[in-house]
Order: C-alpha cells, then sequence, then structure tokens
C-alpha cells in the first residue's frame, strides 16, 4: 500500500516588497514513499528568472566560440577520440547515424563510453529529436551488451548532462554509458524497499504506482508503448519527470521498441522544457543487476532541468540537495505535471 506524506507549515515574515506587511509563507513538505527522500515546495510557486531564464545571446556566443576545436565536432571525432579495445569493440568506434561512441578520456567507471548524438555542435531543447536520441541510445545498449558478455558487469546506466550547468566540460550534445560491478547508491535503495514492498503486499511497487497516479490525474502524464511518464509526488529536483519501463528490470530485457519509446519521451519532456525557456538538463537511465529478471524491480530513469545558461548563472543547487540531500523545488509536481502533459497528448 502506498502513501503519500505530506505536511505544512509556514513562514511569518514582514515582507519588504509588501510595504511590511505580516504574511505567511505556506511550506508544503514531501515523503517520497520509495525512498523516503523528503522535499518541499512553496505551495504559492514561482520559477526565479535569476536562475531559469535563458539568455539566448549568450547561448549564441557560446555556439560560435566553442565550436572551433571542439573534439566532439566530426572532424575532431575521427582523428583524436579514444578507441576500445578489440576484445571489446573490434571496431575501436562504432556509428549509428550521426552518433558516434568511444570511450571516455577519463573514465568514471570500469567501462565509460561516451556517445556523440550529432554533428551539430549545439541543439536547443526541443531539436532533441526523437530520431536523434535513439541512435544514441541503441549504441549504448550494444556497449553495455558487450560489457556484460566480455566482462559480466551487473550494474549499469545510460544518462546525459547538457551544458555547464549541468556538469558537462563540452557543451556538443552527448550522452554516457556506464558499466561496473557496484550499484549505485539510489538503485541500491530502490532494489532494497521494492523488495520489502512486493514481500509485504505481493505487488510491484512501481506497478502499484503507476496505477494510483493514474487513477489519481494529478502527477500522471501518459504512457509511451511500454513506458510510464509521470511526475513524482516528492521530486528531488526542480522540473523533475520519471519513467519506468513496464515489467522489465534491467537493460538486457530492453528490445528496440523500448528504446524507441524512452527516446520519445525524452524528446517531448525537452520540448517542454523548451518552451519553459529552459536550456540545460541532466538525464538518467538506471536498471536493475543485468541478466537477473527481479519481479520486484521496473527500470527506469528521472529527467530534471538545470540552471539555464546565463552571462552570470546562479547553481540550482544549494547545501540542502548538495550536502544534506534534502530537495527544495520552485513548481509544485501538479503544476509541472499540468504544464507537460499536454506534450504527451500530441
Amino acid at each position: 500500500m502506498i502513501r503519500f506524506e505530506k505536511f505544512q507549515e509556514a513562514a511569518i515574515l514582514h515582507n519588504p516588497l509588501n510595504g511590511f506587511e505580516l504574511e505567511a509563507q505556506p511550506v508544503e513538505y514531501r515523503v517520497d514513499p520509495i525512498s523516503g527522500h523528503v522535499s518541499s515546495f512553496h505551495t504559492r510557486p514561482t520559477r526565479p528568472p535569476v536562475i531559469f531564464k535563458t539568455d539566448d545571446a549568450v547561448i549564441e556566443k557560446l555556439n560560435r566560440e566553442k565550436s572551433e576545436g571542439c573534439l566532439f565536432c566530426p572532424d575532431k571525432v575521427i582523428t583524436a577520440a579514444p578507441k576500445f579495445p578489440a576484445e571489446l569493440i573490434p571496431e575501436g568506434r562504432l556509428t549509428r547515424g550521426e552518433a558516434t561512441m568511444f570511450p571516455n578520456l577519463f573514465a568514471q567507471k570500469g567501462h565509460s563510453a561516451v556517445i556523440v548524438l550529432t554533428r551539430k555542435h549545439f541543439l536547443h531543447l526541443n531539436e532533441f529529436h526523437p530520431e536523434v536520441l535513439y541512435d544514441a541510445l541503441k549504441l549504448a545498449d550494444i556497449y553495455l551488451r558487450r560489457c556484460y558478455e566480455v566482462d559480466g558487469i551487473k550494474y549499469a546506466d545510460i544518462g546525459e548532462n547538457y551544458l555547464y550547468p549541468s556538469g558537462s566540460s563540452i557543451p556538443h550534445p552527448h550522452i554516457q554509458a556506464l558499466a561496473s560491478h557496484w550499484p549505485y547508491y539510489l538503485i541500491k535503495l530502490y532494489m532494497e524497499n521494492a523488495k520489502k514492498h512486493y514481500q509485504k503486499y505481493s505487488q510491484n511497487y512501481w506497478d502499484e504506482l503507476v496505477k494510483k497516479e493514474k487513477r489519481l490525474k494529478e502527477r500522471y502524464l501518459g504512457r509511451l508503448g511500454s513506458t510510464e511518464w509521470f511526475v513524482p509526488f516528492a521530486p528531488s529536483r526542480h522540473d523533475e519527470v520519471n519513467f519506468v519501463v513496464r515489467g522489465k528490470s534491467n537493460f538486457l530485457e530492453f528490445d528496440d521498441s523500448d528504446l524507441r519509446n524512452l527516446a520519445d519521451g525524452l524528446s517531448r519532456v525537452l520540448k517542454a522544457y523548451h518552451a519553459n525557456g529552459l536550456s540545460s538538463f541532466n538525464f538518467a537511465i538506471y536498471s536493475g543487476p543485468l541478466g537477473r529478471k527481479l519481479n520486484y524491480l521496473w527500470a527506469g530513469g528521472k529527467i530534471v532541468s538545470r540552471s539555464s545558461i546565463q552571462t552570470y548563472p546562479t547553481s540550482d543547487i544549494w547545501y540542502g540537495p548538495n550536502i544534506l540531500l534534502y530537495g527544495f523545488i520552485t513548481m509544485t509536481p501538479e503544476n509541472l505535471a499540468e504544464s507537460i502533459r499536454p506534450y504527451f497528448t500530441q
């Protein structure tokens, strides 16, 4: 039985922006049912332009300056990008459409690949078309399957950091595929708590969650093939959208239709982000142990916005989420879902 736990309090102050009138600012706290993560937000939300408004002039300047000598642009990739060992990828690098995959020069895990999405040095968020994302996800899929065959790796993830506020050192659009024998903390937590839920209620947590979100019609966005998309009850980051692949607990169970559905959904969310004036984001797709079917776990992922490109950007991450693992968001989950849902009905 999934419980959505929330409570409220108010900050009392004399507001100088309103003639020092006494006012109460309501704050709502929510607890994520599967992780126990706590997030909060003003119930009268505003999106601070100092963080999220994109400066298009800075975008164009960045595009002009950084495209010269970019290591991910076509002329450099074919001559300067690293190559995989022959026992892992005999071709050294792999390509599909405009996407090119090669090893990460600064590995983050035992197996670390970079997949450049397109020949274009810069994409607006509404230009991340499904086919572009699918080609990259397909290369990641090939790579992770090969890592499993050669090294028997257990855990893998696929993700993207786009533009500097997201943690990317190169603006040219690219994703990463990482694999090792150890899981990230969040995936370990999901597996442990989802197993307890399954043992207690004889039901997959995400199956129950999706059914509840559909019934409530507050945060549910839509279904694309085998994938379900929704805004979480207690987001950990701004503009967070979650997604799961029905009935599949690890990447080796995915087929081409799953990859296409994931690419389609990510593209739809990014179009909504673009319409809201955003320019930077992170996404991550997670998996249970490769080669093991877990009835209590569904593979899935998250996509979040980051501070937008500006002359003097302000980070969206402060000490709360960075150190204390506490989420504070500027838009209620229900309002966010309302703004994104039309992109899942087109």
